[in-house]
């Protein structure tokens, strides 16, 4: 059985991961902000929201939720700004013991930038796998799954697709948050 809420224009969702950290959605000014926290309520991931047409994170106006007898718990969102038609999923995987973050976007124009932004605290450094190590406790990792890129600069998370489109198109990118838990 599928369980599913929806939530529009304001009231909070979030799902608990237990030791994976919990991600949370709260309104702000016209779109959900996200945070992801550890098992102990720290946040370490924080969304950087903005109103530009090319936002620094995706514009989610719209979220449901949806539970799924594998365990799997989902929240998927939808949203405009601009002339972009941007769709996400931010799923839970309690056997691989990761989130799985999954974004697109559709324009009917080249965009000048795509991305999924984030504030962290603390110091960083990048494994020899490329992915990004964050100072936690336990130790956090985001990796960028194909066709995407991870950088980080002056305390922000950035996670884009690795080419944009020079025309009308939909991109995809999608990153991956494990815990050493």
């Amino acid at each position: 059985m599928v369980d599913v809420t929806t939530r529009q224009g304001g009231e909070p969702l979030s799902i608990d991961g237990g030791q994976l950290g919990t991600f949370a959605f709260a309104w702000e000014n016209d779109r959900y902000q996200h945070t992801w926290s550890d098992a102990g309520g720290n946040i370490i991931l924080s969304s950087i929201e903005d109103t530009e047409n090319w936002p620094a994170s995706p514009p989610m106006q719209q979220i449901h939720q949806q539970s799924f007898a594998d365990g799997r718990e989902v929240i998927f969102g939808i949203g405009m700004a601009g002339r972009g038609h941007w769709s996400a999923s931010f799923t839970l995987i309690p056997d691989l013991k990761c989130w799985i973050v999954e974004l697109a976007c559709r324009s009917p124009v080249s965009p000048d930038h795509l991305c999924s932004t984030y504030r962290i605290d603390g110091s960083v450094k990048k494994s020899d796998t490329g992915a990004i190590e964050l100072d936690t406790t336990p130790t956090v990792t985001c990796e960028a799954i194909a066709p995407a890129m991870v950088e980080v600069e002056q305390q922000k998370l950035s996670i884009r697709p690795a080419k944009l489109p020079t025309e009308a198109a939909t991109t995809q990118w999608a990153f991956r948050l494990r815990c050493d838990c």
